[in-house]
């Protein structure tokens, strides 16, 4: 059965006109795999996907999963997950006729949508078709007659393979060249932060071409110092809360201010010298409004309770 709305253009995965066209099938959930190099390392669907799609109920499950002749699954894992937490027992699927190498290809390329996989994790993938792209770059040369049988490639071409796996992870070829570094100096800690996205490409080269236990020391000092920021956020934001609390409480209108300024030198005129010692200063901001300090209002506020007996 033939789905022409979900069958991309040949070019897409650079297929020939004598390829199989995309077919609606429907297989097993037990059936269907991961591809190779999202298992080797290790991809997961992220929680807040899960649940999101389990919100959707059945519903979730109407747009078919992609996958290859060989049952990998290109697009389509969180319905995958789903299915097998949830028992069911098949998936609708679009089959392609591809190999694993444009498999993996449009498996990177169907998740550089937004809250798809980060770049790193991108890079780290793509890096399994590095060896592809040098064959068929030393194929491509052989074809054209140049140094016919020749089974190195010259430094150029090296660097072209580099510039295909920039093209599709969608990335500039400085990060792939960054990300190919840490995956071989970086120790493991360092490694899961860059691919959890606690440390940025840039940050864990740098901090790659270092000793081990620098690399270590450094990530236990950005981790403290992150928590120390994450902790006087949140007590800056308690302290703003309870002061916006108090200012709704001590509130009072300018007619009710000059009532008690006035009062407190008929009652108290010993204490008038308090009121003339009371800084005025201009705040250049808009609205109308007068700001007391908080020790002001603790000095008017017995007065208010006299003046309202």
């Amino acid at each position: 059965m033939y789905a022409p709305e979900y069958a991309p253009l040949p070019t897409e995965f650079g297929l020939g006109t004598d390829a199989r066209p995309p077919r609606l099938v429907t297989w097993s959930v037990s059936q269907l795999r991961p591809h190779p190099s999202y298992a080797r390392h290790n991809v997961s669907v992220q929680p807040f996907k899960l649940a999101a799609l389990d919100e959707q109920g059945d519903l979730g499950f109407s747009h078919p999963l992609v996958i290859t002749r060989d049952k990998f699954i290109i697009d389509g894992y969180a319905r995958w997950e789903l299915a097998k937490r949830k028992g069911r027992s098949t998936l609708n699927c679009i089959e392609y006729d591809l190999t694993p190498e444009e498999a993996l290809e449009e498996l990177i390329r169907q998740h550089r949508r937004s809250q798809g996989l980060s770049d790193y994790i991108r890079i780290e993938i793509a890096l399994d078709l590095e060896s592809y792209f040098k064959e068929k770059a030393l194929l491509n040369r052989q074809a054209g007659g140049r140094l016919k049988g020749l089974s190195k490639l010259t430094g150029a071409e090296k660097v072209n393979s580099r510039v295909e796996i920039a093209r599709v992870a969608q990335v500039s070829v400085g990060n792939v060249h960054k990300v190919k570094y840490i995956l071989t100096h970086a120790c493991s800690p360092l490694k899961e932060a860059a691919r959890s996205n606690e440390v940025s490409i840039n940050l864990a080269d740098r901090w790659s071409h270092e000793p081990e236990s620098r690399q270590k020391e450094h990530l236990r000092v950005l981790r403290i110092e992150r928590g120390l920021k994450r902790k006087a956020r949140h007590l800056v934001a308690a302290e703003l809360a309870r002061v916006a609390t108090s200012r709704v409480e001590q509130v009072i209108s300018l007619s009710e201010l000059v009532s008690l300024v006035s009062g407190l030198t008929q009652i108290a005129p010993e204490r008038s010298k308090e009121i003339d010692s009371i800084e005025v200063q201009l705040v250049d901001g808009p609205g109308r409004a007068i700001f007391i300090t908080g020790e002001l209002i603790r000095t008017l506020k017995p007065l208010k309770e006299v003046l309202v007996r």
